[in-house]
């Protein structure tokens, strides 16, 4: 079936099949070093000798790029991508059976896979923003992966594992990603492992907006932020203490958007906190935007209702209609999880024996995004898309052996640069 689809896909666009092709080899061709360097570095094949590091990411780029339902179906399929089978110099199915990849899955130190990511990312750093999407806009928030408890004996709760990401909308670039290592955790405290106990982030932050939902909502963290120097733009959380101190003029409706789905309310300037409450160290001079949104077109025919928002912000430079928009451009990391979960497959983790296979499902699953937001920023696509990733899926069949005759140099990359993992 994939070869056929691999045909049909060359009749119809054979160029950006080309281009495609030449750009997957050069970067399979330049993941090769990489990979065996972090190898070396996170010890990954110690007392491993007949299936090292890179066969084992040859094969999880496979299954992952494929759509392979399951290990197995990848397993027994990966001979017949002679590509990457020379590119990771594969024998035959006897050199490694699929018992050792799918216990090296959960024996392995995922960080193999991880090392890769922070240099795909500084790669995407260098990609033209989209221009539609502020450029120093940032969103905070977290999704959990929910196994079955009967086959997770490590998971303390059925919370699932959690997932926070500090993510790019203009660059589709999930800047840092931390996986909780307590189910218990949650999102606030999130926060503090993500952004405000790394100083590197904090440093890359610094002067940049980071917009969030309601169940970040913390006081003592709205300070920590704004003595970091970062903006943020959040809900206000109705439990919350606020004083309003004065009201602002503001426009009506944001003509930006189609039949003026924004109608501002309120804006208002107000102290956020109370003096009564020993634990509030410091009062926040805030800005508060009141606001309806109405649902699209398409969401009214499915019974949504219009919101009311109430906006907080330190943001005083811009016009109340602004606030309200970086707010609803949160909804890009809904979409990113979404694809994570629903095309890359997320949702189908590599095993649930340990918390090690689950940390390197999340990591496969971002590492095959990087790739493909590159690979589209090759192409001179406007974005990534599902169409995109089946190409990926085709052509990875339509590669040659001629990976292996020609080995490029080995370049030094780093493993962990500051503020990512």
């Amino acid at each position: 079936m994939a070869r056929a689809s691999t045909s049909s896909l060359e009749d119809t666009t054979p160029q950006l099949n080309r281009a495609l092709r030449r750009w997957l080899v050069n970067e399979l061709t330049t993941l090769r070093p990489a990979i065996v360097q972090n190898a070396a570095a996170c010890q990954a094949d110690r007392y491993r000798k007949h299936f090292d590091t890179l066969t084992h990411a040859c094969l999880l780029l496979f299954h992952s790029l494929s759509g392979s339902r399951s290990l197995r179906q990848s397993y027994a399929a990966f001979p017949e991508c002679t590509g990457l089978a020379a590119l990771c110099r594969w024998q035959d199915e006897t050199a490694v059976s699929y018992a050792q990849f799918a216990a090296s899955n959960s024996s392995r130190p995922p960080e193999f896979l991880a090392g890769l990511i922070p240099a795909l990312a500084q790669r995407v750093l260098r990609v033209d923003p989209r221009a539609d999407l502020p450029a120093d806009l940032h969103v905070l928030d977290g999704t959990r992966l929910h196994l079955p408890q009967s086959l997770v004996p490590w998971q303390t709760c059925h919370n699932g594992v959690g997932v926070q990401v500090c993510y790019r909308p203009a660059l589709d670039l999930p800047e840092r990603v931390v996986i909780l290592q307590d189910e218990k955790i949650t999102d606030y405290q999130g926060m503090d492992q993500t952004i405000l106990d790394d100083p590197s982030c904090r440093d890359l932050l610094r002067d940049q907006t980071v917009t969030f939902d309601l169940g970040y909502h913390s006081h003592d963290r709205f300070r920590d932020l704004l003595d970091a120097g970062i903006h943020f733009v959040t809900r206000y959380h109705p439990q919350a203490r606020l004083q309003i101190l004065a009201d602002l003029p503001c426009a009506q409706s944001f003509r930006a958007l189609p039949d003026h789905r924004i109608r501002v309310l309120a804006d208002q300037r107000v102290l956020l906190g109370s003096p009564n409450n020993r634990r509030t160290k410091k009062l926040l001079l805030l800005r508060m935007v009141t606001a309806t949104v109405a649902p699209l077109p398409r969401a009214v025919r499915t019974g949504a209702a219009t919101i009311t928002y109430q906006i907080l912000t330190d943001r005083i430079d811009l016009e109340a209609m602004q606030v309200v928009q970086l707010y609803l451009y949160r909804w890009h990391i809904e979409l990113f999880f979404r694809w994570l979960k629903r095309v890359i497959k997320l949702v189908r983790p590599l095993g649930t024996a340990s918390r090690t296979v689950v940390t390197l499902s999340v990591w496969l699953a971002v590492l095959i995004h990087l790739l493909t937001v590159l690979a589209a920023h090759a192409l001179g696509l406007p974005r990534r898309s599902p169409t995109l990733l089946f190409l990926l899926h085709a052509i990875l069949y339509s590669l040659h052996p001629i990976l292996s005759e020609h080995p490029p140099p080995p370049v030094q990359l780093p493993l962990f640069p500051p503020g990512f993992l």
